[in-house]
C-alpha cells in the first residue's frame, strides 16, 4: 500500500460513514445507476463526489448525480464498462450491502447564470453532467453531447443526450444547429483527459470563452 493509500485509509477509518445500497440498475451495458441510502443529510452542490472504498486498499471518487433531501438517497451514475477495481466492486454490489464513504468533496463546476449550458464528454462524465442538469435553473437550456466509442441512451434521468464519435466536423455541426448566443453560453467538458484537452482547444478556436474543463482519466 502506498503512502497516499495509507493516509486515505486512515482518514476513512476516522471520518468515513456507512451508506447502504438501496438499488442498483443497469442503464445500458456499462452505465450503472447506484442508489445509496445515506446515514445523514448531504449539503449537495453540483459535481460533488463521494469517496467510496471499493476494496481494503482502494478508493474511488463518484459524482452525486442526484440527491433527494427528503429520503437522504444519493444517486450515482457510474461507467463500469472497463476493467478496474471500481467496476469489479460495483458489479458485485447488491441491495443492502454497506458502502464506506467520505465526503462530499469537489464541486468546482457549478451552473453559471448563462441561459445556455452545454456539456461535452464521455460516459465517465455522465454523472458530472447530470449533477449540473439537476442543479440548474429550470429556465436554463441544457445540451449534452456524448463523445464515445459506443452510443449512449438518448436520455438518462430525464437529461437528453446527443451521441457523437467525436469528429470535429460533427461537433461543429451540432453547435451550429444549436445557434447558441456567444455571450450567454457556458461549456462544461469532462472525461478522458486527451479528449477534454482537444475539445477545449476546439471550443477556444471557435471563439467560445466560457469553457470549464475537468479531466478524469488517461
Amino acid at each position: 500500500m502506498s503512502l497516499k493509500e495509507k493516509a486515505t485509509a486512515f482518514l476513512m477509518g476516522r471520518m468515513g460513514k456507512t451508506a447502504h445500497v438501496r438499488q442498483i440498475t443497469a442503464i445500458d451495458h456499462r452505465l450503472l445507476q447506484l442508489e445509496l441510502q445515506l446515514p445523514e443529510s448531504l449539503t449537495w452542490r453540483s459535481c460533488q463526489h463521494l469517496k467510496c472504498q471499493v476494496n481494503s486498499t482502494t478508493f474511488r471518487d463518484y459524482t452525486v448525480a442526484h440527491y433527494a433531501e427528503n429520503t437522504k438517497i444519493a444517486t450515482l451514475v457510474i461507467d463500469a464498462g472497463h476493467i478496474g477495481k471500481g467496476s469489479e466492486w460495483l458489479r458485485k454490489l447488491a441491495p443492502g450491502d454497506p458502502v464506506l464513504y467520505a465526503g462530499p468533496g469537489g464541486g468546482l463546476h457549478q451552473p453559471t447564470g448563462a441561459s445556455q449550458l452545454v456539456c461535452i464528454g464521455d460516459a465517465s462524465a455522465i454523472g458530472h453532467f447530470l449533477s449540473l442538469y439537476h442543479r440548474r435553473n429550470p429556465e436554463q437550456s441544457f445540451h449534452t453531447l456524448a463523445i464515445d466509442e459506443d452510443p449512449l441512451p438518448a436520455q438518462i434521468m430525464s437529461m437528453p443526450i446527443r451521441f457523437s464519435d467525436g469528429q470535429e466536423k460533427d461537433v461543429i455541426n451540432w453547435l451550429d444547429q444549436l445557434q447558441l448566443p456567444a455571450h450567454d453560453t457556458t461549456f462544461y467538458v469532462a472525461g478522458y483527459i486527451p479528449m477534454v484537452v482537444q475539445t477545449r482547444k476546439l471550443l477556444k478556436q471557435l471563439g467560445w470563452k466560457q469553457v470549464k474543463a475537468a479531466g478524469f482519466w488517461e
